[in-house]
């Protein structure tokens, strides 16, 4: 991108990002008590944390919607442990591939991750060139390279990265902005907020009776999701 096509573009992009965490991040913040294990949710419903919570049309997912178990991720695309998480999850899920949907969230949890939600946004507009998936993990090797950056320059770094996976460029520039995308993005902040995420990654598990329960750690949903008998 050229310099003066960067500063619009960056100007349009981070007004509608702003709205965003001005909205998401704060209520997170307000949100956080003690830290949790695991926590049966005692009313899914009223806790807003139902599979159709938690899972609404559109969201990112993997495997079978129908599948019994639905396990829902909400990390931080700046996040040190949620980049961990990639290859771990992506190891325990293979083991019940067949039983379990995923579904992932991308938000902000600190106000010092400024390219969180930008990042968020990548993927989604990634996503509309059916490269969702690839674009994910691309941001979470490459998360070093978006610490400190202003907003220009993290823009320039999710154009690399789109560059580098054979995207039509002018269809993702384009995308970025796109309401469908910022609504995307958005929804996720919304459903973390209901659902009280304080921190991540944090892990939601619906079982096939409708129970949820909360894993507020990789580590707890590791154990979890591989103790004998949780995943029948």
């Amino acid at each position: 991108m050229k310099s003066g096509e960067v500063k619009l573009f960056v100007g349009i992009l981070v007004a509608a990002v702003a709205l965003a965490a001005v909205a998401i991040y704060p209520a997170i913040v307000a949100a956080r008590n003690t830290p949790q294990a695991v926590t049966k949710i005692r009313d899914p419903i009223k806790a807003k944390v139902t599979r159709a919570d938690l899972f609404p049309d559109g969201a990112w997912h993997k495997g079978d919607p129908k599948a019994p178990y639905l396990v829902v991720e909400f990390a931080d695309y700046q996040c040190p442990l949620c980049a961990t998480a990639v290859e771990e999850v992506k190891n325990v899920l293979a083991k019940h591939k067949d039983k379990v949907c995923y579904v992932f969230h991308g938000i902000q949890i600190q106000g010092n991750h400024t390219a969180a939600l930008i990042m968020a946004q990548a993927a989604e507009a990634a996503g509309q060139q059916g490269k969702f998936w690839e674009m994910h993990e691309a941001l979470f090797k490459n998360q070093n390279l978006f610490r400190g950056l202003p907003d220009p320059d993290a823009v320039d770094q999710v154009i690399k990265i789109a560059k580098s996976l054979g995207l039509d460029m002018m269809k993702f520039s384009a995308d970025l902005r796109n309401e469908k995308v910022l609504q995307g993005q958005a929804r996720s902040g919304k459903i973390a907020i209901e659902a009280e995420v304080q921190a991540t990654p944090t892990f939601f598990v619906v079982t096939p009776k409708g129970e949820t329960l909360k894993l507020a750690s990789l580590k707890e949903f590791v154990v979890w999701m591989t103790k004998e008998g949780n995943i029948q």
